[in-house]
């Protein structure tokens, strides 16, 4: 019996994990008109529909999501093993999309011991403003982002939960100075970082300050300015741990107040891979997500130790 060619195979997982015959189109280099020609074909050789086609988006049919998992199963399998036999193959580069902040703050410490346990691959970390909507000359295979709707993203999972906290220089007040409860930090300079606008927005609201307009204080163009001008006295600003556990542990920077008065943020994943490639991309988000749960860890264990 024929079997369905592999490339149309390929085609039907990047269609049904995107939930786009355009998205696909881009991501294999090829027309959308080519993808809904090869998808009608796939459909009509094994005569049962994959896809419904609403009137401006995709989902697939029971069929078509047990089918994307074997097919995504397989194609994984031979990824995987051409990639660990030929391993010198340039799509073992990976190209990884993030805030500046997590780039500096978390991922660089980590990335030596990376490249010593995964030598074959070239990891690239491409950092961005969030108003940009591409990286440059590389396309991005794997995206680290905040957004509320990630998890409705079948191409995205729930990496880490970041705590949103006050923080400031340690000299920033004396011991009888130190803010108390949630309105006492309106004493202070409060520090904004551009694409964050909303943080202190809704700390306060989430700690029952209900202010129309918030004190702007210094506004900066990133969460590394922020932090520089909190260790320099400038004010307090909404940090975000993991991201800030090192200036904490060295005490560079401290939380503003002694109760925990927190917001929490989601981090995700999201994976975009080209057509090879499939492995280093695994590699990395493994990597990432044991990043991730480490430091996770590290939190709650803190928060159950004495004090």
């Amino acid at each position: 019996m024929k079997r369905p060619r592999l490339n149309t195979l390929r085609t039907f997982e990047a269609a049904g994990r995107r939930l786009s015959f355009s998205q696909a189109a881009d991501e294999l280099n090829v027309s959308q008109a080519a993808v809904s020609q090869q998808m009608r074909q796939l459909e009509n050789y094994l005569g049962e529909a994959l896809f419904i086609r609403h009137h401006r988006r995709l989902s697939l049919t029971g069929t078509g999501r047990a089918y994307l998992n074997a097919v995504y199963e397989a194609l994984d399998r031979l990824d995987s093993v051409t990639d660990q036999l030929f391993p010198d193959r340039p799509d073992q580069a990976v190209t990884l999309l993030c805030a500046s902040s997590v780039a500096t703050l978390w991922l660089a410490p980590h990335l030596s011991t990376f490249h010593k346990q995964n030598p074959g691959i070239e990891l690239r970390i491409k950092t961005l403003d969030q108003d940009q909507g591409d990286c440059g000359p590389f396309k991005a295979n794997l995206e680290i982002f905040t957004a509320s709707e990630g998890s409705e993203r079948p191409d995205a999972r729930k990496l880490l939960t970041s705590t949103i906290t006050p923080v400031c220089s340690p000299n920033l007040f004396s011991s009888e100075q130190r803010p108390a409860t949630p309105a006492d930090v309106l004493k202070f300079d409060l520090i904004h970082v551009i694409g964050y606008d909303d943080d202190w927005h809704r700390w306060l609201r989430r700690h029952g300050l209900h202010h129309d307009a918030v004190p702007r204080g210094l506004v900066v163009d990133g969460s590394l300015i922020a932090l520089e001008a909190a260790k320099r006295e400038d004010g307090v600003m909404l940090g975000r741990r993991p991201f800030i556990d090192n200036h904490l542990r060295s005490g560079t920077l401290v939380e503003a107040f002694a109760e925990p008065f927190h917001l929490h943020a989601n981090y995700w994943l999201r994976q975009q891979p080209p057509a090879g490639g499939r492995y280093a991309c695994k590699v990395v988000s493994n990597w990432l997500a044991e990043l991730a749960s480490t430091e996770q860890n590290k939190n709650t264990r803190s928060k159950k130790a004495p004090s």
